[in-house]
């Protein structure tokens, strides 16, 4: 019998109405009243809550370091683990655990849902159940799936390719760049072909994050000569349009240079969800390439950003910083 080992962190799976009519966190074991069909998997589950439940705007990057920290020291007790957190920020800390725990070779399934465990429609038995399931997954005394996924509404998502689509559909996560490793039907199925091995011999623990990353989005009209470049911006995230493109204007290429003036590092990320980032595609991103502006390729958003923070924790060395962004840590992005 597998061993699992479900951690609780919060978000809507686990809420109830507070006395002012809110939805708020509740304690997991009035959670598991209301999914009978839990006794019923063939596993063994063993059941870790938060001291304090969370919604999910409140996550935070210590609250991913001690997320990892727990599922690092218990690593060797269980054979999977399945995080039930808030869909708000899910996608950021689907990244931040996959960068952190770096060598898995266990399933780490993050899962929730869009309704409360206890409205009559709620998805939250089924994503619960089925995250389990596929946690539970091994094949030849080794587990099917060694890395940190999303699952949701039927399909299981490589956590650093997802992102949060819909705030009003069941079907709320989406990962437009690269397949669902497996979906939930009928059979459960695992498209074995897509799943990553980590090269690392042995499970490492990464848990800096910095906070000198800046963030950008561009728009029509904006005033680049009203923007202040902040000293402490190491790594900046331009949230440019199609394929990475940006205005050749005079006040874009002078904000540019302040940022190259302050050390900044720039990364290029497209606002569009699916597709990526491709330098000298259009004569309008010349003028990033004259900065040799780094290309977050097809990550996330959420994924670019969480990588960042992350990595320029480890190394002030900006080059080895980009060497490292540009390549894939844990099948965030297309090499």
């Amino acid at each position: 019998m597998r061993k699992i080992c479900l951690i609780y962190t919060g978000g809507t799976i686990g809420m109830r109405q507070n006395p002012n009519g809110k939805l708020a966190p509740v304690d997991f074991e009035e959670l598991r009243k209301s999914i009978p069909a839990l006794s019923l998997l063939p596993i063994e589950l063993v059941v870790k809550t938060m001291d304090r439940p969370l919604d999910s705007s409140e996550m935070h990057p210590s609250v991913w370091a001690n997320l990892a920290s727990e599922i690092y020291a218990l690593h060797d007790q269980f054979d999977g683990f399945v995080v039930l957190h808030g869909t708000d920020t899910m996608a950021f800390t689907a990244s931040a655990l996959s960068f952190m725990l770096r060598g898995l070779k266990k399933p780490v399934i993050i899962t929730g849902s869009q309704l409360p465990v206890g409205v009559l429609r709620t998805d939250a038995v089924e994503n619960l159940l089925s995250a389990l399931e596929f946690a539970a997954m091994e094949a030849e005394g080794a587990a099917v799936i060694q890395e940190v996924g999303i699952y949701f509404e039927y399909k299981l998502y490589r956590g650093n390719r997802a992102y949060k689509r819909s705030s009003n559909e069941f079907n709320a996560f989406s990962s437009p760049n690269f397949p669902a490793l497996a979906e939930s039907g009928v059979r459960m199925t695992v498209h074995k072909e897509l799943l990553w091995r980590s090269p690392y011999s042995k499970l490492e623990l990464h848990k800096g994050f910095s906070n000198e990353v800046g963030v950008v989005t561009l728009y029509p009209g904006l005033d680049f000569s009203a923007l202040q470049v902040q000293p402490n911006w190491r790594i900046l995230l331009l949230r440019t349009f199609g394929a990475g493109n940006a205005p050749n204007s005079p006040d874009f290429i002078e904000f540019l240079s302040r940022c190259s003036d302050n050390g900044t590092v720039i990364v290029n990320t497209s606002q569009c969800v699916s597709g990526a980032v491709v330098h000298g595609l259009y004569d309008s991103s010349s003028a990033l390439e004259r900065f040799n502006v780094l290309s977050a390729k097809d990550m996330t958003f959420e994924s670019a950003l969480v990588k960042s923070m992350l990595l320029l924790s480890e190394s002030a060395d900006l080059a080895e910083f980009g060497l490292k962004f540009s390549s894939s840590l844990a099948g965030e992005l297309t090499e």
